[in-house]
């Protein structure tokens, strides 16, 4: 069976703004492209921004958006490494049956850590993978990642425009 896990960054600048009508334009404009995967679970981070970005979508496809703490940004003082694996190890928790599709907003650097925790535990190899520092990610950019039978098969970028 395949489904997809898909990490979106909100269209907001900061996360705990409310977003603007230009955001929210492109919230819909997300909405129109990421209702083509049949997500079935929409997760959302504590803030806002991450929840008015899953509106329009939410609301296309008749489903509630769930906030997590588990996605929060929020990381015990660690360096900067073991702050990547506590995010990550902390995000995979709000994650549902892999073999659902699901949409899942937060911050960059809990995208990242995700991506890479969810990588790890399938054995895939990022080597190969351009990924964009997690604080670089643009408003509305992520990645999609392909799953077959609940495993990673492949990524690619979540183009912005």
């Amino acid at each position: 069976m395949l489904s997809a896990l898909i990490l979106l960054r909100h269209v907001a600048v900061e996360s705990a703004d409310r977003l603007t009508d230009a955001q929210s334009r492109r919230a819909w404009a997300l909405a129109d492209f990421l209702q083509l995967y049949n997500p079935t679970n929409l997760l959302s981070g504590p803030g806002s921004a991450c929840a008015e970005t899953l509106g329009p979508l939410a609301s296309r496809l008749d489903l509630q958006s769930t906030r997590s703490a588990d996605l929060a940004c929020d990381a015990p003082k660690l360096t900067p490494a073991h702050a990547a694996v506590w995010l990550g190890a902390r995000a995979l928790r709000a994650l549902p049956d892999p073999r659902r599709t699901t949409v899942v907003c937060a911050e960059g650097p809990v995208l990242a850590a995700l991506l890479v925790a969810v990588a790890a535990l399938d054995g895939h190899d990022l080597a190969h993978h351009a990924q964009e520092p997690a604080d670089d990610l643009a408003p509305g950019g992520g990645w999609v990642l392909h799953r077959d039978d609940g495993r990673l098969v492949d990524v690619k970028p979540l183009s912005v425009r």
